[in-house]
């Protein structure tokens, strides 16, 4: 592992265990009065960092693999994100659920932010 990758990795866990950390205290007391968490996205972004630490060997060789990893994982994505529009129109047109549209693009943005790394992931384990 290079220095640049070492860097990046030291520099995604602090990051992401500070900004985990920030907002489990920020989201505990929405989900305890069961409201809708509005800065669950902040939790998704530090889960991201945390999922970028472990990632950032792999990413930063600059190597076929990497770009493998990379490429196999968008078009993955493109999927995922289609199926979560689709899932979140069915559960809020059809469902209980009274989300607003800022809540359902809080939803899509957190789910996209953690289903990234986490297809890279995958893929650099199977790859």
């Amino acid at each position: 592992m290079n220095k640049k990758a070492k860097e990046s990795k030291r520099l995604f866990l602090i990051s992401g265990l500070i900004v985990t950390i920030i907002s489990i205290y920020i989201n505990i007391d929405d989900v305890i009065k069961g409201h809708f968490p509005n800065a669950i996205m902040l939790l998704a972004l530090g889960m991201n960092h945390l999922l970028m630490a472990y990632l950032s060997p792999h990413l930063f060789q600059r190597d076929e693999r990497s770009k493998m990893i990379l490429g196999k994982s968008m078009f993955a994505n493109y999927f995922v994100l289609f199926g979560t529009i689709a899932i979140l129109f069915l559960v809020s047109g059809f469902s209980h659920f009274n989300w607003d549209a800022q809540q359902v693009l809080i939803i899509l943005t957190s789910f996209l932010l953690l289903s990234i790394p986490t297809t890279m992931v995958i893929y650099s384990k199977i790859l």
